[in-house]
């Protein structure tokens, strides 16, 4: 896994790619292509933070 620095508020979100529980694959640059796009990260289960 790479390890990113955080990201400054206001800053956009690095492009990436996300799979979804019934196997569906997001990649952000092609949602963005088509409007707006709300991204909200939360740390897992029993994990600290």
């Amino acid at each position: 896994m790479n390890e990113m620095s955080p990201l400054s508020l206001g800053s956009p979100a690095p492009d990436f790619t996300a799979t979804a529980g019934d196997g569906s694959i997001y990649r952000l640059s092609d949602l963005l292509a088509r409007g707006h796009v709300a991204l909200f990260f939360y740390p897992g289960n029993n994990t600290p933070g």
